[in-house]
């Protein structure tokens, strides 16, 4: 009776900024028209967070879910002492072909300047995703995935852990605020990802998931 009585309570989880959310944490994004509907107003959960290794640094990846079926993926970035938070989806080869077109689409691999390419038309289901058009920021640059929140510790690689190497492109809008993204795969698997950039005042409230 008495270990009940003087049994220590757990402690209770608390959020102060975004870049500490965890799986099963929440974030309230503001009510806002400048934002895709998928994250106007929404409630999003964490569902994993990921690793990118750069040569000179890493970037953590949150993977959120909200009402819709697509993934929206979060970064966090400090620029200068400011943060923005960078949301991006992933796009498939008829979209890329809708939006820019695949021939346009193209040069960004085969040109040896800096490519410039615009957008050709707005489908719904992107609509406030897209600017008018984007130039290349970026030759193509290398980087390792880690499907494991390395937040903390030292990066350690070995079979089977969900790593893989990558080479990606960027691509920005003359406001630096869109972007497209391209990661392609050892596999010749290309990755595509609609991007936008947001002050990270944007996320009004963090709900803690259950400790663990």
């Amino acid at each position: 009776m008495f270990s009940k009585l003087f049994k220590k309570s757990k402690p209770v989880k608390t959020l102060s900024k975004p870049a500490d959310l965890q799986v099963g944490d929440m974030l309230q994004l503001i009510d806002s028209f400048a934002l895709p509907p998928e994250l106007k107003g929404a409630t999003l959960t964490v569902t994993q967070v990921n690793t990118y290794e750069y040569e000179y640094e890493n970037e953590f990846e949150f993977v959120l879910k909200g009402p819709g079926q697509r993934s929206i993926f979060m970064t966090i970035e400090n620029d200068d002492g400011e943060e923005w938070a960078n949301f991006s989806i992933k796009i498939e080869r008829k979209d890329v072909d809708e939006i820019f077109t695949l021939e346009q689409f193209a040069h960004i691999f085969d040109d040896e300047d800096l490519t410039e390419i615009d957008t050709k038309q707005v489908p719904e289901k992107f609509e406030r995703w897209l600017d008018d058009s984007y130039k290349q920021c970026s030759e193509v640059y290398k980087g390792y995935y880690h499907e494991q929140d390395f937040r903390g510790r030292a990066i350690q690689t070995y079979a089977g852990d969900g790593s893989e190497p990558f080479e990606a492109f960027s691509l920005m809008s003359s406001e630096e605020d869109y972007f497209v993204h391209i990661e392609i795969w050892p596999d010749g698997d290309t990755d595509v990802s609609l991007m936008i950039c947001r002050p990270v005042s944007d996320i009004v409230d963090l709900f803690p998931g259950d400790p663990r």
